[in-house]
């Protein structure tokens, strides 16, 4: 299987694991600073500019942050040379926070984590084979705001390589959500990784948008009451901007014999309606496009009290109407609205007992 130039870039953010496990306090001998610089000159800044290493072996680099300060050190190489691989740690206090490894075969790792306490760190860099040149490194920091359900558009500017962003969200138990992401001036080879944490920390949904679609939509079930969080991750070093919007669901009873007509206002938007059923009661349900945009597909979905599949189908711009039916038993069903993409619109549900 061909792989994309811009899928390596999700290995090496993915490789740099945040770790609280006690390490060794050892330090390598350190290398000699480009430009002549000696070992106090040697401090990194958020957002500031790059130190170069000049490594003749191992090389150590340092910096300051506040507890709770996401960061990212990003690592580039310049002439280092690449005989094996060459592995980065960010300790603080001879604890291991986080840990990456530049292969040879890249050009570029970046160390993603979220400083414990604050004070000083230190970034320890190895070859592991008698590698020598120069390696570029750097400190960003990243961008936050808040979301709110059915609330503005969201612009999300990645200014400098490295830089990722955090937005914050109430939600509750038993909410439908769904995140949409859309590309703006951020390159389209470029893997914009997305990934949404609950309360906890968990994550509970992710994705990408990546170079195959310019935008991308996460539908997700609450399953913690609080603050929820959204990390914006690009995969490459290159900057630009997208757009990000937390849509929710439209809810709906139907009774047979009677149409009812959903209306989805906003891209990402989803509906779920319900209704009663008795055993072995045969139904019909017809599904006709209103308003509603076709440039992807719509999905429909019938679900038994149980959560179960028992029929579905797809409107198109060609198919104007879906007819599916269906035998039921005793208990609440619920007929399952979702545009695959940005689609928004009207559309009637007619739901008819069968003899």
């Amino acid at each position: 299987m061909a792989v994309h130039p811009a899928a390596t870039r999700r290995c090496w953010r993915w490789i740099a694991v945040a770790s609280m496990a006690a390490a060794s306090t050892a330090a390598g001998a350190p290398g000699a600073a480009a430009d002549r610089a000696g070992a106090a000159d040697r401090q990194l800044t958020i957002g500031g500019p790059e130190v170069v290493l000049d490594l003749n072996g191992p090389g150590t680099v340092g910096f300051r942050a506040a507890a709770g300060r996401h960061l990212t050190v990003l690592a580039r190489r310049g002439t280092l040379t690449k005989a094996d691989n060459t592995d980065l740690v960010i300790r603080r206090d001879g604890a291991q926070v986080a840990e990456g490894t530049l292969l040879t075969t890249w050009s570029t790792v970046s160390l993603d984590f979220t400083a414990p306490a604050t004070g000083g760190y230190t970034v320890e860099i190895r070859p592991r084979a008698d590698d020598r040149g120069t390696l570029r490194l750097s400190l960003a920091g990243a961008t936050s705001a808040r979301l709110s359900l059915r609330g503005p558009v969201r612009r999300i500017t990645i200014a400098r390589p490295g830089e990722r962003a955090f937005l914050t969200f109430p939600a509750t138990v038993g909410q439908r959500l769904t995140l949409v992401a859309r590309r703006g001036t951020i390159s389209k080879d470029e893997y914009t990784n997305l990934e949404i944490h609950g309360p906890s920390g968990d994550v509970t949904m992710a994705g990408a948008v990546g170079y195959e679609a310019d935008y991308r939509t996460l539908d997700f079930d609450v399953t913690e009451t609080g603050t929820h969080t959204v990390e914006v991750n690009p995969d490459t070093t290159r900057t630009g901007t997208l757009t990000v919007q937390l849509a929710g669901t439209v809810t709906a009873r139907l009774t047979p014999g009677r149409p009812a007509r959903i209306g989805l206002a906003r891209p990402g938007e989803r509906a779920f309606v319900t209704f009663p059923a008795a055993e072995d009661e045969q139904f019909r349900l017809t599904v006709r496009r209103g308003t509603l945009t076709a440039v992807e597909p719509t999905r429909l979905r019938v679900i038994t009290p149980i959560g179960l599949d028992v029929v579905h189908a797809d409107l198109t711009g060609d198919k104007r109407t879906a007819t599916l039916d269906f035998s039921a038993s005793a208990g609440t069903y619920t007929v399952e609205v979702d545009p695959a993409g940005l689609d928004a619109g009207t559309l009637t549900l007619d739901l008819r007992k069968l003899p």
